[in-house]
C-alpha cells in the first residue's frame, strides 16, 4: 500500500521544486500587480496633468484673447486722442491768429487813444 501511495505522489525533491516554483509564481505575480498598480496611478497623474495642461493652454488663450482686445481697445483710444489733439492744434492756431489780431486791433486803438489824448491836451482840453 505504501507503493501504491508513492506511486501516486511525486518524489519530496519535486514537490518541494513544485513548491519553490509556485512561490517564484507568487512574487512574480505580486510585483507585477503592484507594478501595473504604479502604472496605473501614473497614468491617472498624466490624465490629470494632461487636463490641467488644456487648462492652463485655454486660460492662457483668453488671457491672451483679451489682451490683444485691450490692445485694440487702447490703439483706438490713443488714434481717437491724436485726432482731438490735431483739431484742438488747429483750433488753437485759428485762436492764436485771431488773438494776435485782437492785440493789433487793441494796440491801434490805443495809440488812436494816445493820440486824441495828447491832440486834446495840447488844445487845453475841450470844454464842455
Amino acid at each position: 500500500m505504501a507503493e501504491e501511495k508513492g506511486a501516486h505522489h511525486h518524489s519530496a525533491a519535486e514537490l518541494l521544486g513544485d513548491w519553490r516554483a509556485a512561490e517564484r509564481d507568487t512574487a512574480a505575480a505580486k510585483t507585477a500587480a503592484s507594478i501595473a498598480s504604479l502604472a496605473l496611478k501614473s497614468a491617472r497623474a498624466a490624465e490629470q496633468a494632461a487636463v490641467e495642461t488644456e487648462e492652463a493652454a485655454n486660460a492662457a488663450q483668453e488671457a491672451a484673447d483679451r489682451a490683444r482686445a485691450a490692445a485694440n481697445r487702447a490703439n483706438a483710444a490713443a488714434t481717437h486722442a491724436a485726432e482731438a489733439a490735431r483739431l484742438l492744434s488747429e483750433s488753437a492756431q485759428t485762436d492764436k491768429v485771431a488773438a494776435n489780431h485782437a492785440v493789433d486791433d487793441a494796440a491801434d486803438a490805443e495809440t488812436a487813444a494816445r493820440g486824441r489824448y495828447h491832440d486834446a491836451a495840447s488844445e487845453g482840453f475841450p470844454k464842455d
